[in-house]
């Protein structure tokens, strides 16, 4: 399974880095048996753990993204990384279609009157894990801002172990 090491530190911001990095992960996960059980557990994990904080982030943006006269939802935001397709192939799910070749500053396509029209368990980590100054002063405050907070870090701390399991696996299976 040849991958070009480069494309792991590249933002797949165009259609060509894109669909190889898309390719490479579905073969190595389509070839790769059992072995990358552990790196499918994590990453269910994750969407479990950010379906759970999603209510309290959903609660917070509806009470200060309406008011918001800069508006973060861009086009900046919504890229996947090669860690961000790690994880949605590991769910055996295929991204959302993105529109390459966007303005970094224009509003993100999936930005509906109403909010993101994506899951949050399914967005790019840039619009995941991105809290604006506005969003962060009002969720600070909040009584359940702890819990919040700490399970946030959880969910960090098993992707950081998601990848680091996936890049140990699938270098033993490219040395096959």
């Amino acid at each position: 399974m040849e991958f070009n090491n480069a494309l792991r530190n590249h933002p797949c911001r165009d259609l060509l880095t894109y669909s190889q990095v898309i390719h490479f992960l579905q073969k190595t996960f389509s070839g790769s048996g059992d072995e990358l059980k552990k790196v499918t557990n994590l990453a269910r994990k994750i969407r479990e753990g950010m379906e759970s904080i999603s209510p309290f982030i959903q609660q917070a943006t509806q009470s200060v993204c309406p008011r918001c006269t800069h508006i973060c939802c861009i086009s900046k935001h919504g890229h996947y990384t090669y860690e961000d397709l790690i994880y949605v192939t590991a769910l055996n799910r295929e991204p959302p279609q993105l529109i390459f070749g966007r303005n970094d500053t224009e509003r993100c396509p999936y930005l509906l009157e109403h909010g993101c029209s994506m899951e949050r368990w399914l967005r790019p980590s840039g619009c995941t894990w991105y809290f604006c100054e506005s969003l962060l002063d009002y969720m600070e405050p909040q009584p359940a801002y702890r819990e919040f907070d700490d399970s946030l870090q959880d969910v960090a701390e098993l992707w950081l172990e998601m990848v680091e399991e996936f890049e140990n696996i699938s270098n033993r299976l490219r040395k096959r």
